[in-house]
């Protein structure tokens, strides 16, 4: 009988996040993961009964290690302005990290052909979108923004973060912007965002 641990667990899912993103989703092999995190596939498949499951874990792992600090940020404490710049800074250095970036290469490439994208859509930016969601919602509920569809809004104010980099996400650059670069970018997304969803003025 073999004796499940949270340690070994661990193992397989780093060992499983270095090979995908060498390699990719499809041509990852169970195999090679059992063998990076010092086992069987036996024991691989007592933990992880498919590669699905555990291609979710490891992107479940990087949310909650990344993203988890960006939402973090987002305070309610009526500096909406200062919420928008801490939790943009902290999300665009996490989106160019090169685990994510990795990440969302592989979903980018192989997402419809293994449906692997849904998987990552789902338990990913759906999720970080949903809590953005909630948080305008809340504002727009306390004036600071104008009346608007929370999800949308949303949407817009991460595209607008990622603008700037768009094309180092497609082509896969290797170098980080600098801070100055991520700081300038989210205050610019940040005032067009504050500016499109200002409160309106009361009709005469």
């Amino acid at each position: 009988m073999r004796v499940k641990t949270e340690a070994k667990r661990q193992s397989i899912v780093d060992a499983a996040a270095e090979v995908f993103m060498e390699k990719g989703y499809e041509a990852a092999s169970m195999a090679e993961i059992a063998s990076r995190a010092g086992g069987s596939k036996a024991t691989l498949y007592s933990y992880f009964p498919s590669k699905e499951e555990l291609f979710l874990m490891v992107m479940k792992t990087l949310a909650e290690e990344r993203m988890s600090q960006a939402h973090a940020r987002l305070t309610a404490d009526g500096d909406l302005r200062a919420a928008l710049l801490r939790f943009g800074e902290q999300m665009l250095r996490n989106l160019l990290s090169p685990e994510i970036a990795a990440l969302r290469g592989i979903v980018l490439g192989e997402g419809r052909r293994s449906g692997v994208g849904q998987l990552f859509f789902d338990n990913g930016p759906a999720i970080g979108w949903g809590k953005l969601a909630a948080f305008l919602e809340g504002q727009m509920q306390a004036g600071r923004l104008r009346q608007a569809k929370p999800w949308t809004a949303a949407v817009h104010l991460l595209a607008l973060l990622e603008a700037e980099f768009m094309e180092w996400f497609i082509v896969g650059a290797r170098d980080m912007p600098s801070d100055e670069a991520i700081t300038g970018a989210v205050a610019a997304a940040v005032d067009v965002f504050m500016a499109g969803y200002a409160p309106l003025a009361p009709t005469a």
